[in-house]
C-alpha cells in the first residue's frame, strides 16, 4: 500500500457509522469538536444486518418521525416444533417495523449536517498510542492515510477492531444469524412469528416479521454448533404450511454479541453498540441500547474533552450512565438467558400452554416490552410461583400443575 505523508487531527474519531456511531458523532459535533466519522463500506447501512423490528422510544431517542415505518406490529404468534402455539398481544400497537438502513443514513446525515466528517470506504488498520493520544492509521482504495486524536470511539460491530487492538474484553457469548426477505404468501401483516426448537435454532430462535406490501423477512440464529443454513433448512421442514411459497429476494448473514458485563471504556478508547456487547440477551436487539449508549457516551466524551482528560478514570462514567439505564434489566436479561439455554423442546411446548392460561396471558399482554422483558418475566413469577422452580430447577423435572 502507499502510506501518504499527510497527518490529518481530530478531537474524536468514530469507527463505524451504524446508529450508535452516528448518534455519538452528531452529540460531538453539534457544540463544534472536530469529529471524524469511518465507515468501511461504500453505503451507510449497507448491507443490512439487522430485522428492523423496534418500540416508539427508538425513533424518539434517534429523533425521528413515522416516515421510517414500514409496518405496525401488534402481537406475535409463538409456534414449538411440536405445533403448539400461542398469540400474544392485542388491537395496540407493541412494535414497529423499519426501514433501517434509511435510519443510519438518516443519523449520519445529521452528524454531517452538525459538521461531523465522513470517509466511506475506510477502513481502521492500526491503532497506536503516542505522547499521550492515538494515532490511527486508515486505508482506503490501498491508500494508508495517519490520523492523531484524543478519543477513539468504537462502534465498529461485533467483531470490534477496536475493542481488539486495546485489549478490551471480548463478550461471553455471541449468536451466528441468517435473515432474508421477500415473498412469503398468507402472511398475517399485523403479527410476528417466533419459532423455538433445538432441532432447528438451538439456543436462539428463528422468527418472520411482516413488512406489509406482501413482503417479509425471515430469520434464525443459532449459539450450539449449528450453522443458521442448515437451522433454516430444517425450519422450513418443520413448518412446511408456513413458508409454503417463500420467495427471496436477498439473503444476510451476521453476528449478534449478547451483553455480558465486561469493560468498555480505556485510556482515550470508549466502545459503543454492538462493539460494546450492548445487546438485549433475550431478544437480540441492539438499536434501541445502543443508540442510548452512543449519546450518552457523547455526552461524556464532550466533558471529558473539554477538560483535556480522557483517561480511563474520566471516561467511566458513561459505563456507569449506561448501567443505570440498562443494567438491572440486562442482568435479568442475561439470567432469562442462561434458563433458555437448558430447555428442552418439551419444555418449550409445556411452557407455551402455561402462558396462554387467562391470567398469565393477560399479564403478558399487559406488560410485555421488547426493550424491557424483564419487567413483564417479574410479574409473571408473582403470579405464577412455579415459574421460580422453573428457573432454579430444569424444567423437564418440575411439573407445571397437577
Amino acid at each position: 500500500t502507499q502510506i501518504t505523508q499527510k497527518t490529518n487531527y481530530y478531537d474524536a474519531v468514530i469507527a463505524g457509522a451504524g446508529p450508535a456511531g452516528s448518534a455519538a458523532a452528531r452529540v460531538l459535533a453539534k457544540p463544534g469538536f472536530k469529529i471524524l466519522l469511518l465507515e468501511e463500506h461504500s453505503r451507510i447501512g449497507v448491507p443490512l444486518h439487522c430485522s428492523g423490528l423496534v418500540t416508539p422510544r427508538t425513533l424518539d431517542e434517534a429523533g425521528f418521525g413515522n416516515n421510517l415505518v414500514l409496518n405496525r406490529i401488534t402481537g406475535a404468534h409463538i409456534h414449538a416444533a411440536s405445533g403448539t402455539n400461542l398469540t400474544i398481544g392485542g388491537k395496540e400497537t407493541q412494535a414497529l417495523v423499519i426501514d433501517r438502513v434509511e435510519l443510519d443514513q438518516m443519523l449520519a446525515k445529521e452528524a454531517q449536517d452538525y459538521g461531523a466528517d465522513l470517509r466511506l470506504n475506510t477502513k481502521l488498520v492500526s491503532i497506536e498510542r503516542h505522547k499521550g493520544e492515538l494515532r490511527i492509521r486508515t486505508q482506503k482504495n490501498g491508500i494508508d492515510n495517519i490520523i492523531n486524536t484524543k478519543l477513539l470511539i468504537g462502534a465498529d460491530g461485533a467483531h470490534s477492531r477496536v475493542a481488539r487492538y486495546m485489549g478490551l474484553s471480548e463478550p461471553v457469548e455471541r449468536v451466528v444469524g441468517l435473515g432474508g426477505e421477500g415473498i412469503l404468501p398468507h402472511t398475517d401483516k399485523d403479527n410476528v412469528n417466533v419459532f423455538v426448537g433445538n432441532a432447528f435454532s438451538p439456543g436462539w430462535f428463528a422468527w418472520t416479521i411482516p413488512l406489509g406490501n406482501g413482503r417479509t423477512r425471515i430469520g434464525i440464529g443459532t449459539s450450539i454448533g449449528m450453522k443458521p443454513s442448515e437451522g433454516l433448512a430444517r425450519l422450513f421442514e418443520t413448518f412446511p404450511e408456513h413458508f409454503k411459497g417463500w420467495k427471496p429476494s436477498r439473503w444476510t448473514g451476521g453476528t449478534i454479541p449478547l451483553w455480558s458485563r465486561r469493560d468498555i471504556v480505556a485510556d482515550n478508547v470508549m466502545l459503543v453498540g454492538d462493539a460494546a456487547a450492548q445487546v438485549k440477551p433475550t431478544s437480540g436487539g441492539g438499536i434501541y441500547p445502543g443508540l442510548v449508549g452512543g449519546r450518552l457516551a457523547a455526552q461524556v466524551a464532550i466533558e471529558a474533552l473539554s477538560k483535556n482528560d480522557l483517561s480511563n478514570n474520566t471516561l467511566k462514567l458513561y459505563p456507569k450512565l449506561w448501567n443505570d439505564s440498562f443494567g438491572k434489566e440486562f442482568k435479568k436479561g442475561s439470567d432469562l438467558r442462561h434458563v433458555f439455554r437448558t430447555l428442552e423442546d418439551r419444555d418449550f411446548e409445556r411452557l407455551i400452554q402455561l402462558f396462554g392460561r387467562p391470567r398469565l396471558l393477560q399479564t403478558i399482554n399487559k406488560y410485555g416490552d421488547i426493550d424491557f422483558p424483564g419487567r413483564m418475566f417479574t410479574r409473571l413469577t408473582s403470579l405464577a410461583p412455579i415459574l421460580w422452580m422453573f428457573v432454579r430447577t430444569p424444567l423437564r423435572y418440575t411439573p407445571l400443575w397437577k
